[in-house]
């Protein structure tokens, strides 16, 4: 078992209590490059929905209709960022000037990413390779790619061998609507499935790494696309 998959993202080690002056300014220096990758993740998520948004109203314009789903499209739910450790403003080390200095409220790690577990699958055959997406419906390999990963509507498998696809599996994201670390939960399913390379158009720095970890390949292709078409953009059929 992978030490991502037992605690949630992101994953920095407990701080210790400022020894100095010079520990306390590092701790604090770690803490805002922290608050900074945290700014960058909502800046993402932000272009991301406004992405969303001009595509729906292009689509809402030309009078275009999407093709039936199987499965109702999950609300969207901004993911959440937090930190399980680190420190904050107001009375704390002290260390004897008066009591006052940066402190901060109970450390300890934050409870795993909630969220409906997806049932395991069975992994491919030898020989056999498992490529996932995220897709935004089922519709076999005419579905579309997801502007979203970890909260995408479906994730679909593909088993591919000799250049051919055997098999098409698009199967409901439960991790959707979880009301946060859908990215990982998602990212941890795949895994678990037995793929060996994911497609999709963008991914936060914690699945990356998740993925990173377990050796996965990972393609970015633009959104909107038909999954066969993303497949032979990342090489993997002709």
């Amino acid at each position: 078992m992978f030490w991502w998959r037992r605690y949630a993202p992101p994953y920095f080690l407990p701080p210790q209590f400022p020894s100095s002056p010079e520990e306390e300014l590092r701790m604090l220096e770690d803490y805002k490059r922290e608050l900074e990758r945290e700014i960058e993740n909502l800046r993402e998520e932000l272009k991301s929905v406004e992405e969303e948004i001009d595509r729906l109203k292009k689509e809402i314009e030309s009078g275009e209709r999407r093709p039936e789903v199987t499965a109702p499209t999950p609300p969207y739910m901004p993911p959440q960022y937090w930190m399980p450790f680190g420190y904050g403003y107001g009375y704390g080390w002290g260390r004897g000037r008066g009591g006052m200095g940066w402190g901060r409220g109970g450390m300890g790690p934050m409870p795993p990413a909630a969220g409906p577990q997806q049932a395991p699958m069975q992994p491919p055959p030898p020989g056999v390779k498992r490529v996932a997406a995220s897709v935004d419906d089922n519709n076999g390999l005419n579905s579309r790619i997801s502007i979203r990963f970890g909260r995408a509507p479906f994730i679909a498998f593909i088993d591919i061998a000799d250049n051919e696809v055997k098999s098409v599996q698009i199967l409901p994201n439960q991790a959707a609507a979880a009301p946060m670390g859908a990215g990982i939960s998602t990212a941890q399913f795949i895994i678990s499935s037995g793929a060996t390379e994911v497609i999709g158009t963008q991914f936060g720095p914690n699945v990356s790494m998740a993925f990173e970890q377990a050796n996965l390949r990972v393609h970015t292709v633009e959104p909107g696309i038909p999954l066969s078409e993303a497949l032979r953009k990342a090489g993997l059929l002709r």
